[in-house]
């Protein structure tokens, strides 16, 4: 990409998290029940220091804000399973560090929020606002990641691509949060590690010829 080229692409990225922090910084004061929708955009734009024509050209409503946030956190994930391949250890555990890790970073997320921004996914079908999907991270191609290299190392079946493998835990993982979401009691963790042991059990037992292969 031309210098010129990535340093415009970077201060669009910047205004768009400037345009997201200011969003959550309202909310956050005014309260998550009621502050998303009483929140007008004008009022996100002045805190971010932007204009209100400069919010609308990178966010088209405020559902596509909490659109970005979550995308943010996959691409936290992604980032996450990068750093635990690189230092090692079996499928298991590094599905395990990343598990545990992204759980610490949802806890931080007001319960409000996360319904919010799991009513916005199923509207939107999960459709990006504005980048094709190539440009995003998502949690399957983080899982996938984590798959690929335990198949290459021959720790896991290669019956099932990594990046079927991936859709089935990202699956899971959003079942999984949208259940979370509503119950105050429940620990994301306590939720997420025997339902990923079961899948991971079965990834490394399959056989090609279970799923009728040759």
């Amino acid at each position: 990409m031309p210098p010129r080229s990535r340093l415009a692409q970077e201060r669009s990225r910047g205004t768009r998290r400037s345009i997201v922090r200011a969003a959550l910084e309202l909310w956050a004061e005014r309260g998550y029940d009621t502050g998303i929708d009483d929140t007008k955009a004008e009022e996100i734009a002045a805190r971010a220091g932007v204009s209100k024509a400069t919010f609308y050209l990178h966010f088209a409503r405020k559902e596509d804000i909490l659109l970005e946030t979550a995308w943010a956190t996959t691409e936290a994930f992604y980032e996450d399973a990068l750093k635990a391949l690189v230092q090692g250890g079996s499928v298991d555990e590094v599905v395990d560090e990343v598990t545990v890790r992204l759980c610490r970073r949802m806890d931080k997320v007001p319960r409000p929020v996360l319904q919010r921004i799991l009513r916005a996914q199923l509207n939107a079908g999960r459709q990006l606002p504005r980048e094709t999907a190539d440009d995003r991270y998502g949690f399957q191609r983080g899982f996938a990641l984590i798959f690929l290299q335990a198949q290459q190392d021959g720790g896991l079946s290669q019956a099932v691509t990594a990046t079927s493998l991936g859709a089935m835990f990202e699956a899971m993982l959003y079942s999984s949060l949208r259940e979370w979401a509503f119950d105050d009691d429940a620990s994301l963790l306590a939720m997420l590690r025997p339902r990923f042991a079961v899948l991971l059990a079965g990834a490394r037992s399959v056989r090609a010829a279970d799923l009728g292969g040759p």
